[in-house]
């Protein structure tokens, strides 16, 4: 039998996870790495102050968030992204692809140094049902 969560379950552990990233945090998009060495950095996407509004059904939404409009970029595609704290720790670590992946990007995955990067909206989940 598969272990489930009841939803106040969900919404706490989705929250309590969101709350470690703080205010003004950053998503970075990144080149092959992982949570430990998490990849060059390409673009950085600043949070709204309030990064995350509170978990509904599990999943929370982020607010505003400041697009890059002077992307650092590479020659190499972004493999992965992480949410971090505006120090520097990285809380979440997650792929990036161009479709079916934890973060899907429209129009290549290449960034090159000076393009803007936006993103149009973003949810975390921490558990599923």
């Amino acid at each position: 039998m598969a272990v489930t969560h009841s939803t106040a379950a969900r919404n706490a552990a989705t929250d309590a996870v969101t709350a470690l990233i703080g205010v003004s945090g950053n998503l970075k998009l990144r080149l092959a790495g992982n949570i430990g060495a998490p990849g060059t950095v390409v673009a950085t996407l600043p949070l709204s102050e309030d990064a995350f509004g509170d978990a509904s059904s599990g999943t929370a939404t982020a607010n505003a968030i400041t697009s890059d409009t002077n992307a650092a970029g590479n020659a190499s595609e972004v493999a992965n992204a992480t949410l971090e704290t505006s120090g520097g720790t990285v809380v979440i670590h997650c792929a990036v692809g161009a479709s079916g992946s934890d973060i899907n990007m429209t129009g290549g995955l290449t960034i090159a140094a000076g393009d803007t990067v936006e993103v149009s909206s973003l949810t975390y989940t921490a558990l599923s049902a």
